[in-house]
């Protein structure tokens, strides 16, 4: 099934897979499989994660004015692109919107523990996360740290968004480890 954020982003022309492109609010985009994003990490894990830390935050921030430009035009599109917009007023809608965008990369299923805006803090665990699970299956055994470096800079730059704040992320449980999930620590 699709997300609802997908199928919004379909329904306005704005999410496409064709001639062998991915392209997402007019940016190309590449699909890796968790085995390939697995042996990526374990090159430099550090350049890694500031790589994708700021790439997902840039990427966030276009995704908002792209959608501001839809709530200005609110009277002459259709009732999903005014809901999509209606999405990133309040906090409450953004957050379940940095959801549904995290829920289609295909790292696994976020969920928000405890956030805190005053703090600029959060807590969320990903459920199968891809990058553990390949971690599990190549090497046939748990690893003694956290595996997930990927994540960790994808949640850092979306979490730096909501905030208006730099934050980081760190991996506190993997499933990699042996824990039921994978667990993330933002502030």
């Amino acid at each position: 099934m699709l997300s609802p954020l997908l199928k919004k982003l379909l329904f306005v022309r704005q999410f496409s897979i064709d001639e062998g492109k991915i392209n997402v609010l007019g940016t190309d985009h590449i699909m890796l499989s968790s085995d390939a994003l697995l042996k990526l990490q374990e090159i430099d894990s550090t350049k890694l994660y500031d790589l994708v830390k700021d790439s997902t935050f840039k990427q966030i921030s276009d995704f908002v004015d792209h959608a501001q430009v839809y709530q200005q035009l609110k009277e002459v599109i259709t009732l999903d692109i005014t809901s999509l917009s209606k999405k990133l007023g309040p906090s409450e809608g953004i957050v379940k919107t940095i959801e549904e965008i995290f829920n289609i990369y295909g790292l696994g299923k976020l969920a928000i523990l405890r956030l805190d805006n005053e703090k600029k803090q959060a807590s969320v665990k990903i459920i199968d996360s891809s990058i553990a699970k390949s971690y599990l299956n190549k090497n046939k055994s748990r690893s003694k740290t956290a595996v997930c470096t990927i994540t960790a800079a994808v949640l850092a730059g979306m979490f730096s968004y909501l905030f208006k704040k730099q934050v980081d992320a760190v991996e506190g449980r993997c499933k990699a480890k042996g824990n039921e999930h994978c667990e993330f620590i933002i502030k």
